[in-house]
Protein backbone atom coordinates (compact mmCIF):
# COMPACT_ATOMS: atom_id res chain seq x y z
CA UNK A 1 0.00 0.00 0.00
CA UNK A 2 1.43 2.76 -1.00
CA UNK A 3 1.50 6.62 1.39
CA UNK A 4 -1.23 8.07 -0.71
CA UNK A 5 -4.00 5.42 -0.14
CA UNK A 6 -2.70 5.06 3.63
CA UNK A 7 -2.88 8.69 3.83
CA UNK A 8 -6.27 8.50 2.28
CA UNK A 9 -7.25 5.58 4.89
CA UNK A 10 -6.21 8.24 7.85
CA UNK A 11 -8.37 10.88 6.49
CA UNK A 12 -11.19 8.50 6.14
CA UNK A 13 -10.53 6.98 10.14
CA UNK A 14 -10.25 10.48 10.92
CA UNK A 15 -13.53 11.32 9.33
CA UNK A 16 -15.50 8.52 10.70
CA UNK A 17 -14.47 8.79 14.05
CA UNK A 18 -15.77 12.61 13.97
CA UNK A 19 -18.95 10.99 12.37
CA UNK A 20 -19.35 9.05 15.50
CA UNK A 21 -18.34 11.96 17.70
CA UNK A 22 -21.29 13.84 16.19
CA UNK A 23 -23.90 11.27 15.71
CA UNK A 24 -23.01 10.21 19.66
CA UNK A 25 -23.79 14.08 20.91
CA UNK A 26 -27.47 13.92 18.31
CA UNK A 27 -28.17 10.91 20.55
CA UNK A 28 -27.42 11.95 23.64
CA UNK A 29 -29.61 15.45 23.13
CA UNK A 30 -31.99 13.19 21.97
CA UNK A 31 -31.80 10.81 25.39
CA UNK A 32 -31.92 14.45 27.82
CA UNK A 33 -35.16 15.52 26.20
CA UNK A 34 -36.62 12.28 25.98
CA UNK A 35 -35.96 11.65 29.78
CA UNK A 36 -38.18 15.31 30.14
CA UNK A 37 -34.92 16.95 31.36
CA UNK A 38 -34.41 19.55 28.13
CA UNK A 39 -37.12 20.76 26.68
CA UNK A 40 -37.44 20.29 22.56
CA UNK A 41 -35.85 23.00 20.73
CA UNK A 42 -38.32 23.10 18.10
CA UNK A 43 -41.16 23.02 20.27
CA UNK A 44 -40.00 24.30 23.65
CA UNK A 45 -42.07 21.74 25.28
CA UNK A 46 -40.63 19.40 28.15
CA UNK A 47 -41.75 15.51 26.98
CA UNK A 48 -41.33 12.66 28.97
CA UNK A 49 -40.60 9.41 26.44
CA UNK A 50 -38.26 6.74 28.71
CA UNK A 51 -38.80 4.38 25.67
CA UNK A 52 -37.03 6.55 23.26
CA UNK A 53 -34.54 7.29 26.11
CA UNK A 54 -33.41 3.99 26.52
CA UNK A 55 -33.18 3.35 22.73
CA UNK A 56 -30.97 6.40 22.38
CA UNK A 57 -29.13 5.70 25.35
CA UNK A 58 -28.08 2.15 24.08
CA UNK A 59 -27.68 3.25 20.70
CA UNK A 60 -24.85 6.03 21.89
CA UNK A 61 -23.55 3.27 23.92
CA UNK A 62 -23.03 0.67 21.10
CA UNK A 63 -20.89 3.84 19.48
CA UNK A 64 -18.96 4.85 22.36
CA UNK A 65 -17.59 0.93 22.64
CA UNK A 66 -16.39 1.63 19.16
CA UNK A 67 -15.23 5.10 19.02
CA UNK A 68 -13.33 4.20 22.67
CA UNK A 69 -10.85 2.12 20.64
CA UNK A 70 -9.73 5.14 18.40
CA UNK A 71 -9.38 8.11 20.90
CA UNK A 72 -7.18 9.13 23.80
CA UNK A 73 -7.67 8.66 27.78
CA UNK A 74 -9.27 11.66 28.18
CA UNK A 75 -12.05 11.52 25.60
CA UNK A 76 -12.72 7.96 26.83
CA UNK A 77 -13.45 9.04 30.52
CA UNK A 78 -15.31 11.80 28.64
CA UNK A 79 -17.72 9.44 27.02
CA UNK A 80 -18.01 7.45 30.33
CA UNK A 81 -18.74 9.92 32.10
CA UNK A 82 -21.70 11.12 29.59
CA UNK A 83 -22.68 7.57 29.74
CA UNK A 84 -22.87 6.88 33.14
CA UNK A 85 -24.77 9.74 33.67
CA UNK A 86 -27.04 9.50 31.03
CA UNK A 87 -27.94 6.18 32.82
CA UNK A 88 -28.00 7.73 35.93
CA UNK A 89 -30.69 10.19 35.04
CA UNK A 90 -32.92 7.21 33.53
CA UNK A 91 -32.92 5.60 36.43
CA UNK A 92 -34.11 8.57 38.47
CA UNK A 93 -36.73 9.22 35.83
CA UNK A 94 -37.95 5.81 35.30
CA UNK A 95 -38.83 5.62 39.60
CA UNK A 96 -40.61 8.71 38.82
CA UNK A 97 -44.20 8.72 38.39
CA UNK A 98 -45.90 9.74 35.28
CA UNK A 99 -46.27 13.44 35.07
CA UNK A 100 -50.67 14.20 34.29
CA UNK A 101 -50.39 16.92 31.52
Amino acid sequence: MGEDQQGEIQEQLADTVELLRWIIGVLAGSAWQNLGLVPNPASKKVVRNLEDARLAIDAAASLIEHLKLRVDEKERRDLDTLLANLRLNFVEQSAKPESTG
